[in-house]
């Protein structure tokens, strides 16, 4: 070889060059470039819209499980019929109460959570509100137990059978009568009220207060708690 004579692998090397610079692989170090992005649509809006509406939906949710009257907690007494403070046994008064149950009111947690005295027989009952709005409706039942024993039974038993105990005192229409007036809610919905209403004792004309003991006449009145209440 000659001095005139290009050296022999020059040629071949520039060769390459020009073929990968035509190619457009002479950048980022002799790799290809990564192809653009197909264009289109993006579903990212689409989620956004989603996750608001699935949001939205959670908290009226929420809303309507807050606003609801609360589930009535376990009946703790009416298994075994003892009720603290009480020489009086407990029992379900859903037998008496058979006569003013309608068409599923009051709810059956209701019926369930009212107890009378053990030996109580019903005497009466009544529709109040005569089958017109709100259910409104009372049974009265009799007991050997005197009045005192029986205003510490119903305060008692109420409280344990679930009923939110608000008031007890005297009667608005009888002084010498105590009304214990106790709130649950019910699985229909509304929230529901109990009085019982506890008058004197009375006794037989020929039986003496000393000699023996009389009859009391409890009146439970159950009736459906207003909206607006």
């Amino acid at each position: 070889m000659t001095l005139s004579e290009p050296p022999t692998g020059t040629l071949n090397q520039g060769a390459a060059t020009n073929v990968a610079a035509t190619n457009g692989a002479a950048t980022n170090g002799g790799l290809p470039q990564r192809p653009p992005k197909p264009g289109g649509i993006s579903m990212r809006p689409a989620m956004v819209v989603l996750g608001i509406a699935v949001l939205i939906l959670c908290l009226f949710f929420v809303i309507g499980i807050t606003s609801s009257p609360a589930p009535a907690p376990a009946r703790l007494g009416a298994a075994s019929g003892v009720v603290p403070g009480s020489a009086l046994r407990s029992v379900p008064a859903a037998g008496l109460l058979a006569p003013i149950v309608r068409a599923g009111e009051p709810p059956a947690n209701v019926v369930d959570a009212v107890v009378v005295p053990r030996g109580a027989t019903r005497v009466a009952h009544s529709d109040t509100n005569a089958g017109a709005g709100q259910y409104d409706a009372q049974v009265t039942v009799r007991s050997g137990a005197d009045q005192a024993e029986l205003i510490d039974f119903f305060a008692s038993a109420m409280k344990l059978e679930g009923w939110q105990v608000f008031s007890r005192g005297p009667a608005d229409h009888d002084p010498n009568t105590v009304e214990i007036l106790g709130k649950l809610a019910g699985t229909d919905g509304y929230y529901w009220e109990m009085g019982a209403l506890v008058p004197p004792t009375t006794f037989a004309a020929n039986t003496s207060t000393a000699a023996g003991r009389g009859q009391t006449n409890v009146t439970i009145r159950l009736f459906q708690v207003p909206d607006s209440q």
